[in-house]
C-alpha cells in the first residue's frame, strides 16, 4: 500500500509540474522572494533565476566590506524582478525583465589607496566614475567592449578554429559576436550576465563579473579589461572560473588559462569586422533548449526510475552528495549523485547512480540509467 501510494504521489508531482507552465510561453517564475535571496552568494541566485527562465539578469556590487567576517564577500544584499524589491516567489513575469542582484564586496585596490578626502575637496567618486564613463563612451562604447569580451571568450573555448593540425588557430575561422551559424555546440556562449563595467583609463574598460554559458551549461564568470588600441580590440587581464554551475573549486578551470603563451593568443585581440554585427535574439532564442524540460521534473523521473529498479528502497542525497548537474544543448539534463539502495533484506549499499533524462516537462524521457 505505502509502496502504491508513493507512486500516486510521484505522478501528481510530475503532473502538477508539467501542468504549471503551460499558458506562460515568454514567461517565467520568480525563485525564492527577494528576503529569502538576501545572505545567499549572489551566483548562486544568478543561476537561480537563469533556471527559472529569466533572460536579462544584472549584478550590482556594494563595496562596502572591510573584514568580510560578519558579511561575506559575494553574499546577496537585495534582489528586484522588474524593479520591485518585495516581489513574491512564483510570481509570472516576463522573462526579459530587468533582474538586479545586488550584492556585497571589497573595495577595488585603487579605490583602497586611495587617501581620505573631504566631499568639499574632492568631488564624489561615484560622479567622477559616471564622468570617466561618458568621456570614454565618447570614443569607445561600450558596447564594443562588451562583444569583444564575448567573442574572445567564446573563440578562446571553441573546437573549430584550428587549420588542419588541430592545434594553429586559423583566424579565418574566429566566430564573430553574431555567428549563431553551424554546430553551436563547438562554439557558441550566451550571456547570462554582462556584470558591472567601469571606465578603467582613458582607453580600457573593465568589466568583473561577465557570465556566459555554454551550450552544455557550463558558466564562465569573467573579470578582465577590454583596450582599444586604435585598430583593434585587445582583451587582457582575464581572471575568473569555467566550469559546471555549483561545482567545488577544485572542478573549476582557471579562466586565465585562455591568455596563456607567448605571443598573446591570437582569439584575444579582435577586429572590428567581428563585433561590427549584433546578435539576432529570435536565433539565440532558437539555441535555447533550458526551459523545455524543468530540473526539478528531470530528478523526480529519474528517482522513480530508480525506485522501479530497487523497489526495495532507492534514495538520492541531492543535498549532501550531488556529484554533477549539467543541462545538455538539447535541454535534457544529466546527473551524477550518490544514492542509498535497500534489498529485499532491509540490507542498505552506497552506491553512485547516474543518467540522461530527456523530453520535456511533460513528457521526461530516461535516455541512460547507471548505478555504480
Amino acid at each position: 500500500m505505502k509502496k502504491l501510494m508513493g507512486i500516486f504521489i510521484t505522478c501528481i508531482v510530475i503532473t502538477l509540474a508539467g501542468c504549471d507552465s503551460k499558458g506562460h510561453e515568454g514567461e517565467a517564475k520568480t525563485p525564492s522572494g527577494s528576503s529569502a535571496q538576501k545572505g545567499r552568494d549572489y551566483q548562486e541566485v544568478v543561476s537561480d533565476f537563469k533556471d527559472k527562465g529569466f533572460k536579462n539578469i544584472e549584478t550590482e556590487k556594494m563595496e562596502d566590506l572591510i573584514t568580510g567576517w560578519l558579511t561575506k564577500d559575494g553574499e546577496v544584499e537585495s534582489v528586484s524582478v522588474d524593479g520591485d524589491q518585495d516581489y513574491s516567489p512564483d510570481d509570472w513575469y516576463s522573462n526579459d525583465v530587468k533582474v538586479v542582484i545586488t550584492y556585497h564586496t571589497f573595495p577595488s585596490e585603487d579605490e583602497k589607496s586611495e587617501p581620505a578626502s573631504s566631499s568639499e575637496q574632492e568631488p564624489k567618486k561615484e560622479d567622477t566614475d559616471k564622468a570617466e564613463k561618458v568621456e570614454l563612451e565618447d570614443i569607445f562604447p561600450v558596447e564594443d567592449a562588451k562583444r569583444s569580451a564575448v567573442v574572445a571568450i567564446t573563440n578562446a573555448y571553441a573546437t573549430d578554429v584550428f587549420k588542419k593540425d588541430g592545434n594553429t588557430y586559423d583566424v579565418s575561422k574566429l566566430h564573430s559576436y553574431a555567428d549563431t551559424s553551424g554546430n553551436v555546440d563547438q562554439y557558441f556562449m550566451r550571456v547570462n550576465s554582462w556584470g558591472s563595467w567601469s571606465a578603467k583609463d582613458k582607453e580600457t574598460w573593465h568589466v568583473d563579473s561577465l557570465i556566459l554559458e555554454n551550450s552544455f551549461g557550463a558558466l564562465a564568470n569573467a573579470t578582465l579589461d577590454v583596450h582599444f588600441d586604435g585598430t583593434h580590440y585587445v582583451v587582457s587581464n582575464i581572471n575568473g572560473t569555467f566550469g559546471n554551475p555549483g561545482a567545488s573549486t577544485e572542478f573549476l578551470s582557471d579562466l586565465s588559462d585562455i591568455a596563456f603563451g607567448s605571443p598573446v593568443p591570437v582569439y584575444l585581440t579582435i577586429s572590428p569586422e567581428l563585433i561590427k554585427e549584433d546578435r539576432s535574439e529570435a536565433e539565440v532564442e532558437e539555441l535555447d533548449h533550458s526551459d523545455e524540460l524543468d530540473k526539478y521534473v528531470a530528478r523526480t523521473a529519474f528517482n522513480k526510475h530508480g525506485k522501479s529498479l530497487y523497489p526495495y528502497g532507492f534514495k538520492s542525497h541531492w543535498i549532501l552528495d550531488l556529484r554533477n548537474e549539467e543541462q545538455t544543448s538539447n535541454g535534457s539534463w544529466r546527473f551524477k549523485v550518490g544514492v542509498t539502495i535497500t534489498n529485499q533484506y532491509g540490507e542498505k549499499m552506497e552506491a553512485v547512480a547516474e543518467g540522461l533524462i530527456s523530453g520535456t516537462t511533460d513528457n521526461p524521457t530516461i535516455e541512460e540509467f547507471y548505478v555504480n
